[in-house]
Parts: C-alpha cells; sequence; structure tokens
C-alpha cells in the first residue's frame, strides 16, 4: 500500500508539472496549438512552449497558424524591434494576462502592456498600434487582456498650458509639433504619431473579437477601420481619454452589412479633432453598412457626442435594412448631445429622454442620464480630470485643457465601477 500510496503522489506531481493547455484557462473560439511569449524569460529563438517561450508577440504571430492561440506574460510589447506596432495577418488568439510562469491569469494583476514609447515614433508604419488585416474568411482574430496605452508616445504642452490642477501634463500637443513626454517619460523633444490604437484593414474578412482590453490615451480614434460583412465583439473594454472617436467602424461590402456587437463597455472623455473643440469627439459612431448592438455600456465626458448616427447608407434604399440600437446604457456630461442625428443643414441634437422617439434607432429600453457621474464611479474616476472637463465643456473663462494624459492606474479602476453597466471586473 506505501508502494502504492508512493506512485500515485508521483503521478499527481507529474501532472501539476504539466503545462495547462491555454484554452482550459480562457474560452476562446481558436483551438489550434498553444504558443506562449514572455518578455522576462522569453527568446525568438526558442520555441514557443511554456518552458522555453518566445519573447516577442510579433514572432509568435509570424509562426503561429490561423485558429493558433498565444498566451502572453506580463510585460510591454510593441512590435520587432520596438517598432511601435503589430501586425496580425491570420486568426489567431492573443491572450494577455499570464503570470511569468503562465501559472496564474489576471489581467489587471499581471499586465500585458502594448504601450509604444516616443523612440518608436519614427518607425511606426500604417494606421493602428495594433493592425488587423486578415483576408482569410471564416477565421478570427481575439484580443484578450491586453492594456493598450498610446500615452508614452504623445507629445503635450511643454510650458504646461492647459493643465488643471492635478491633472498629470499639460495639452496634448497639435499634430505634428513638438513637447513633452508624459510622467516618466524622459524625452522632451518628440512629435505625437497620429495612429489608432487598434485598426482593422479595409478589406478584413476576419470576425474580431475584443474583451477585457483598456484603450487608453489615444491620439487618433480607439478602434477603427472596416470589415467586409463579417462579426465585430467588443466587450468589457474601457476607452479613456480618446482623440476623435472611440470606435468607429465601417462596413466594406457592398451586399452584407458587417456586425458590431458593442456591450458592457466604458466610454470616457472623448476629445475633438482640435482644441478649439467645434468637430469630433465621439464615444461610438454608427457607421455605413454595419449594424450594431449596443447594450450595457457607460459613455460620458464626449466633447461632441455621445452616440452619432449622422450617416446615411447609399443608396438610400439600403438604410432601411441597416439595423441600430442602444439599450440599457447610462450617459452623462457629453458636451453637444447624447445622439447626433442628421438634420436640415446641420446636426440634429438629441439626449437621452428622447431616445425612444429616434426613427434611426431600432431597438431602445432602458437608458439613462446620469446627474452625478461621482457619486456613479466614486473614486474609480479621476476626479481632478473631471473637474478639469467640466470647466472646459461648460466654456469657463478659466476651462483649457485638450486630451491631456490620463494616469494608467486610475484608468484600470473602472473595471468593475458600477454594477452591471461598463466594464466589469472578471471574476
Amino acid at each position: 500500500m506505501k508502494q502504492m500510496h508512493g506512485f500515485w503522489l508521483a503521478l499527481a506531481v507529474v501532472l501539476l508539472a504539466l503545462p495547462v493547455p491555454a484554452q482550459t484557462r480562457h474560452a476562446s473560439a481558436n483551438q489550434g496549438k498553444v504558443w506562449y511569449v514572455s518578455q522576462g524569460s522569453g527568446s525568438n529563438r526558442n520555441d514557443g512552449t511554456r518552458e522555453n517561450p518566445l519573447k516577442n508577440i510579433q514572432k509568435a504571430i509570424d509562426m503561429a497558424a490561423s485558429g493558433d492561440v498565444i498566451c502572453v506574460a506580463e510585460g510591454n510589447y510593441y512590435g520587432l524591434l520596438n517598432c511601435g506596432y503589430i501586425k496580425v495577418n491570420k486568426g489567431v488568439s492573443i491572450i494577455g494576462g499570464y503570470s511569468a510562469d503562465f501559472s496564474e491569469r489576471d489581467f489587471l494583476q499581471y499586465r500585458t502592456l502594448i504601450q509604444p514609447t516616443a523612440t518608436s515614433n519614427g518607425t511606426l508604419q500604417g494606421q493602428g498600434t495594433v493592425q488587423i488585416h486578415v483576408l482569410q474568411s471564416g477565421t478570427l482574430v481575439e484580443l484578450d487582456g491586453l492594456i493598450m496605452d498610446r500615452g508614452n508616445s504623445v507629445a503635450y504642452d511643454r510650458n504646461g498650458e492647459g493643465k488643471p490642477a492635478g491633472v498629470e501634463t499639460g495639452m496634448m500637443c497639435p499634430i505634428g509639433s513638438a513637447g513633452k513626454g508624459a510622467p516618466g517619460v524622459p524625452e522632451d523633444q518628440f512629435h505625437t504619431a497620429e495612429t489608432a490604437i487598434v485598426h482593422i484593414n479595409t478589406g478584413s474578412r476576419c470576425d474580431v473579437t475584443i474583451r477585457n482590453c483598456a484603450f487608453l490615451n489615444g491620439p487618433y480614434y480607439g478602434l477603427t477601420g472596416s470589415t467586409f460583412g463579417t462579426k465585430v465583439t467588443v466587450d468589457n473594454c474601457i476607452f479613456v481619454n480618446i482623440r476623435m472617436a472611440a470606435v468607429e467602424l465601417r462596413g466594406a461590402s457592398a451586399t452584407n452589412n458587417s456586425q458590431t456587437v458593442f456591450t458592457h463597455n466604458t466610454v470616457l472623455f472623448s476629445w475633438s479633432r482640435l482644441r478649439d473643440l467645434h468637430d469630433m469627439g465621439y464615444g461610438y459612431r454608427y457607421m455605413p453598412r454595419n449594424d450594431t448592438k449596443f447594450d450595457r455600456n457607460i459613455v460620458g465626458c464626449s466633447v461632441f457626442a455621445a452616440l452619432d448616427r449622422t450617416h446615411v447608407d447609399n443608396p438610400p434604399a439600403r438604410e432601411e435594412e441597416r439595423v441600430t440600437t442602444c439599450e440599457h446604457s447610462l450617459f452623462f456630461l457629453n458636451r453637444q448631445a447624447d445622439l447626433v442625428l442628421p438634420g436640415g443643414g446641420t446636426f440634429l441634437r438629441v439626449r437621452v429622454d428622447d431616445f425612444e422617439d429616434v426613427e434611426q434607432l431600432a431597438e431602445v429600453s432602458d437608458n439613462e442620464d446620469v446627474d452625478d457621474p461621482e457619486k456613479l464611479f466614486g473614486d474609480a474616476i479621476d476626479k481632478a480630470y473631471l473637474k478639469g472637463f467640466r470647466q472646459v465643456t461648460a466654456d469657463k473663462p478659466e476651462g483649457k485643457m485638450f486630451a491631456n494624459h490620463y494616469p494608467v492606474e486610475e484608468a484600470l479602476k473602472l473595471f468593475g465601477a458600477v454594477e452591471k453597466y461598463g466594464a466589469q471586473k472578471p471574476e
């Protein structure tokens, strides 16, 4: 009996030491080979196993086949040779938030960052920090547990102009003009690259799922691009301090509408194109040839409007086939409106209370205006930043602010800040 007991104990030790496939810890639709990436212990000359991980996400994508899963440990990854971008050209799942030894996964504790530095701006190519361009139909690109932040590669006013009390930096410099870096960034002379955080290239035929991700401090859109009649699911993400619009996705097919499912997301501080605050500055845009399910989101502090439904499909007959919804969502402090529609020479501005009368929204129910965002979020929102935004949008003489850096630590507090609405804290 003692020998048998020793045998089972030894077997248990062996089983515990075996690599646990990523799909047992994460429900991914892709079920191919599992690759492992670790900035701390990896090498791009390794074979990509758990014991011998690669060092770079891009290297893993290049080696993987469509349907494979890439598990990424904590660290900062922004392209081969730190070029500032990652290209996804096949249907793979990139799952971040693993501990150094891949024994645990918690994306808020073990942070997988895609956070380019100022020195990478000169080599940046294309329209996105993460560029998705997959021509193979029937495939899925999945991003899960990634903290994508461009704040360390954005130039801010070196003299502190437009810096309300308690806010980290001055205003974001105009595109093409030089400025200083965010706190902790040593560069004092560089230019902001006008690039989106995630860009889906025109003609992509893959489905895309983005879950448990952060889009932070973006100088030019958070998620943008177009798909060829396929589906994009964005669930449980935060979009904070994005210039132009947090989300703008179009359909590229002339025969089949694309689909976007946008659920349980928190969208805060969407800034205009220029400092004058006259145009752009949207949370979510309902774009042509794209059906949208919009549910359980929080959209606040948009310089122009939380939602944009001004784009009409051409020819007009297609407009009747398009389905756009807005349900169970919270809105507050959106400067011009909660929703803008086409109007007679100008936009028609609509507040939440009138959503039920909007014919352009197929389904509308249980949307609410929030009177007190500080009460809603508690300590999860940066109160100095919120106060500065209130002054700007109220056109007060002392109010001057534009896309100032939002602290990453503060932004991540938004996960789970409001029960049932917006981004939740994963269990």
